[in-house]
């Protein structure tokens, strides 16, 4: 039987147009409750380059993963936590059978356990506990930049990350850790987080997305601000040449769509 018509639309895809040239930019969700294969081949088709943050093979994962869990000399999260918070997370995790997050990156953190505190977040550097534990919470099986990715290599695309694994990792450090204990000590409010997101990202509703997450610890200098203007900067030149299609993260794609129309781009919200 055809299900076509039941899959998500994927509607986060701008497309960039100067002189004859075309070119995508894709906001990502770093974990999904859904696929977008049909739409990600049909963007992947009409370019020859796909452009990610960062590499996603699975060494290089294991390697980010294998960093995080060093914390020595890191403040604790786990440590720092209201009590009631504490005994609030444990009793969710405690109630759901663990999972494995087949297409998520971020699976390398972890499952849920009985001991998911005390084993996975303990320990750890601040922003590896916070993405444990939100990966964790959401329980979503996908990663549409994974996705993209895997896309792209079997259609045979040239890939290319706009920045080093040490350039992530150091921008991953610099989340402040107040952020993060504040984000986590909100966590009875994670589920109407959590349908908020699914709601205005299936609507392609990029602004109402940004004004809701204004809390989530990674809207901060570290992540934002310079890289916005580095990815741009190593974006422009292909996009001018012969195009392309960026798979970035959600926070990045309102200030780089500016930095294409003070360009000189025609930005157009589409849906593949």
């Amino acid at each position: 039987m055809l299900t076509w018509w039941k899959r998500e639309k994927l509607r986060m895809v701008w497309q960039l147009e100067k002189e004859g040239r075309v070119s995508f930019l894709v906001g990502t969700a770093h974990f999904s409750p859904y696929r977008f294969e049909r739409a990600l081949v049909q963007l992947l088709q009409r370019v020859e380059t796909a452009f990610f943050e960062g590499p996603l093979d699975d060494e290089t994962l294991t390697r980010v993963a294998e960093y995080g869990r060093n914390g020595e000399g890191y403040p604790s999260v786990y440590s720092a936590l209201d009590p009631e918070v504490l005994q609030a997370i444990n009793r969710h995790f405690d109630d759901r059978l663990p999972h494995r997050s087949a297409e998520s990156y971020l699976e390398l953190f972890g499952s849920p356990s009985p001991s998911f505190l005390e084993t996975r977040v303990r320990g750890v550097r601040p922003w590896m506990a916070l993405f444990t534990l939100w990966s964790g919470f959401l329980a979503w099986k996908h990663s549409l930049d994974r996705e993209a990715f895997h896309c792209a290599q079997r259609l045979g695309k040239k890939i290319c990350f706009l920045e080093t694994i040490e350039e992530q990792l150091a921008a991953l450090d610099g989340i402040p850790f107040e952020r993060i204990v504040d984000y986590v000590n909100r966590f009875a409010r994670w589920s109407s987080y959590k349908k908020q997101f699914i709601h205005d990202y299936l609507r392609g509703d990029l602004k109402r997305l940004m004004s809701r997450t204004t809390g989530f610890p990674t809207r901060c200098d570290s992540i934002l601000g310079e890289r916005d203007r580095k990815f741009f900067e190593r974006l422009k030149p292909s996009f001018d040449q012969e195009g392309g299609a960026a798979f970035l993260g959600l926070s990045h794609i309102l200030p780089i769509q500016k930095m294409f129309l003070d360009a000189g781009y025609r930005v157009t919200q589409i849906t593949p």
